[in-house]
């Protein structure tokens, strides 16, 4: 199957997944945010907690988080699959791997979900860490994905 492409469609199929990805870092950080809110009314003092329930963070970012798993995913599922169509073959890389292991956890993150809305504070501490091993993997990805972005761009400079 031959599949050339034109150089401006190849250059939306490559820089999809990192304009993508980027975005999802950004809310994924927002979320983070949110938790850390939603932590701290929890913990709060009935004043405080009172004024903090009226911001409904814990929606936000439960809404949130639930936006960013499906981005996660279709971004891996997509990233995988405009690797595979422009090179026919995917590349088991640092990038990879992390990038895998960031969408085990945050599946795991999410399974924990109705456990802490039972009150399960061990569900709470669990999703919390599984969560930090989600941003740490983003951020180990921004690095790699920045080498491939750079690696792209040489690609399409030399071949312009």
């Amino acid at each position: 199957m031959n599949t050339e492409f034109s150089p401006f469609l190849k250059a939306v199929i490559s820089f999809s997944h990192p304009a993508l990805m980027l975005g999802a870092l950004l809310a994924t950080l927002y979320a983070l945010y949110l938790g850390v809110l939603v932590r701290r009314t929890r913990n709060a003092d009935a004043e405080v907690r009172k004024q903090m329930i009226k911001e409904k963070y814990n929606q936000k970012h439960f809404q949130l988080g639930a936006i960013l798993l499906a981005v996660w995913v279709i971004g891996t599922v997509g990233g995988m699959g405009a690797t595979y169509l422009l090179y026919h073959k995917l590349f088991v890389s640092p990038h990879l791997i992390i990038g895998l292991s960031t969408i085990c956890f945050a599946a795991l993150a999410a399974t924990l979900v109705p456990l802490m809305q039972q009150g399960k504070e061990w569900a709470r501490l669990l999703h919390i860490t599984f969560t930090m091993l989600v941003v740490g993997c983003f951020l180990a990805q921004t690095v790699t994905g920045l080498q491939i972005v750079q690696k792209m761009i040489g690609e399409m400079l030399k071949t312009a």
